[in-house]
């Protein structure tokens, strides 16, 4: 779960905190036979000109396109290693509208050591420039 974000002036922040999915993950055998919980957070920087009176969603980033890729990808059967690679394919989510400059994304297992909450990896990947 990611802590409270406070965007850089000029930013603002579209939030997907704690998603949970059950999907195939993990490096040992018997994580290949059985879906396993992750818990996913993203943090979409994009660039705010201010207040918006828009009340339309096409003048703002939506949070759930980015939570329906999230959910297709927890329907799929595709077996995934490591929790860093899952990150990676969120971040690519994320990182689909052009709008959004950067993304941190958070994945955890929290099944998978009972005295944590949960275990995984925090990245923070930028768009590049000229990439859109």
């Amino acid at each position: 779960m990611l802590a409270p974000i406070m965007p850089p002036l000029g930013y603002r922040a579209i939030v997907v905190d704690d998603l949970r999915l059950r999907i195939f993950i993990g490096v040992l055998e018997e994580e290949r036979l059985a879906r396993q919980e992750v818990a996913v957070s993203l943090c979409m920087l994009v660039r705010d000109a201010g207040p918006s009176r828009s009340d339309s969603l096409a003048d703002h980033v939506s949070y759930a396109d980015v939570v329906a890729k999230l959910r297709e990808r927890g329907q799929s059967s595709r077996h995934t290693n490591l929790v860093e690679t899952l990150a990676e394919e969120c971040a690519e989510f994320a990182l689909a509208d052009p709008r959004v400059e950067s993304v941190i994304v958070d994945v955890r297992k929290p099944e998978i050591i009972a005295e944590a909450s949960g275990v995984g990896v925090v990245i923070h990947r930028q768009r590049r420039p000229g990439e859109a």
